[in-house]
């Protein structure tokens, strides 16, 4: 199971999530509480602000295009114990890491090969600037550490046909050379919404296998839990798309109410939130372009 998989399988009982959401609907009247980030996988958007490349073509291979093949991450917070061995909630901290490095890792391990890069990190981690969000209830992490990955090329690997019933083959990883630095992330954080909408600026280099860098800067809009709004195939469960190449979408995947009737058990994101499903990436992501 990949890294992917993992993400999306830490998503539960929707319907379960979505009675815990619906029932702090009339909080706002509520004390504040301590920073902290939902701890289900969310859904990303990345808006592109401005890409730099060593030599024309070096970005050709890299941008939206690949993250969105898989645009979920994890964002968990941590509290350091006090001398009683509890959660001291006044020091917070986050750590932040995508599923798409984490799958090529995966893969990577899977074949004998790991992390080579000397300050090798697949999360970044930074500290809450506060323990309770501001007046426009945001919990903010100004600075974070880089996340680092190096793996080399994995060759292909032809299926074995001594083996029947098992498919062996494995159509080979390119070499990956990534350094992510997040920063500016702000956490939505009431009584009526749990920390499952946060943004951030994300600044994305990658190298070529011939050396050349691709920098892009993107802003981040997350929503958890991440919930895929796309169509698929009921006979094979591939995705659907169009003429155009696009997901073809299913929005009412995204709706927190749920409908028996037409069996659904409700999405679990939050009936607080401004949601939209995203025709790029098929999941439903906070509506717009800012929180």
């Amino acid at each position: 199971m990949n890294a992917a998989r993992k993400l999306r399988n830490s998503i539960g009982y929707r319907a379960m999530l979505g009675t815990l959401l619906v029932g702090s609907v009339a909080c706002d009247d509520q004390p504040k509480p301590n920073c902290i980030s939902s701890p289900l996988p969310y859904a990303v958007k990345l808006i592109e602000r401005s890409r730099d490349e060593s030599s024309p073509g070096a970005c050709d291979a890299f941008g939206p295009a690949g993250f969105n093949l898989d645009p979920e991450i994890g964002l968990v917070s941590y509290f350091k114990r006090d001398n009683k061995g509890q959660p001291d909630y006044s020091k917070g901290s986050v750590a932040i890491q995508t599923a798409e490095l984490g799958a090529l890792v995966d893969t990577a391990q899977t074949y004998g090969e790991d992390n080579i890069a000397d300050d090798a990190s697949l999360y970044s981690k930074g500290n809450y600037a506060a323990d309770l969000p501001d007046k426009d209830n945001f919990c903010k992490v100004p600075k974070l550490s880089k996340t680092r990955v190096v793996l080399p090329e994995l060759p292909e690997v032809a299926d074995d046909p001594a083996t029947e019933d098992e498919n062996e083959s494995f159509p080979g990883q390119p070499a990956v050379d990534v350094t992510l630095e997040w920063s500016n992330i702000r956490v939505f954080l009431t009584a009526a919404v749990i920390g499952t909408e946060f943004e951030a600026e994300l600044v994305d280099t990658r190298l070529t296998p011939d050396g050349e860098r691709c920098t892009i800067e993107y802003r981040a809009l997350a929503l958890a839990p991440a919930v895929p709004c796309g169509t698929s195939d009921p006979d094979s469960g591939m995705p659907l798309f169009n003429d155009g190449g696009m997901p073809v979408l299913d929005p009412v995947q995204c709706d927190p109410k749920a409908d028996p009737s037409e069996g659904l058990l409700g999405s679990g994101i939050s009936p607080n939130v401004r949601y939209v499903c995203d025709p790029d990436i098929a999941f439903c992501v906070p509506k717009g372009n800012s929180l």
